[in-house]
């Protein structure tokens, strides 16, 4: 359901231009899917986060990693919970990546 998102982060080379294309994309998608604005808006902002975060900025191949990494698994949660899950587990995970998103903003200084 959203994991086209990432893999397009994959296929694009994992630089900020991946990203930025992904929060394009998923943003892009709220329009035709308001069923699932809510996860889309959170990959959207985990992209700019990582735009925000290396537009300007050297980038090396363990950071590249370890952001692609975050960012699947916040995929994979979304997307199992928005593919076979109850109301209560869409909320769940919905909670579980604002809160791990709000946590992660705190410790970069991006708030």
């Amino acid at each position: 359901m959203f994991e086209s998102l990432v893999n397009g982060i994959s296929e694009a080379g994992g630089g900020v231009r991946a990203y930025i294309a992904c929060g394009r994309d998923a943003r892009l998608r709220i329009a035709e899917e308001p069923e699932n604005a809510a996860a889309l808006f959170l990959i959207a902002y985990a992209a700019q986060r990582f735009v925000d975060a290396y537009d300007d900025q050297p980038l090396t191949v363990a950071n590249a990693a370890e952001e692609l990494s975050q960012i699947t698994s916040i995929v994979q949660l979304l997307d199992n919970a928005f593919t076979k899950g109850s109301a209560d587990s869409k909320l769940s995970a919905l909670n579980e990546v604002a809160s791990q998103l709000a946590g992660a903003s705190r410790i970069d200084g991006l708030y």
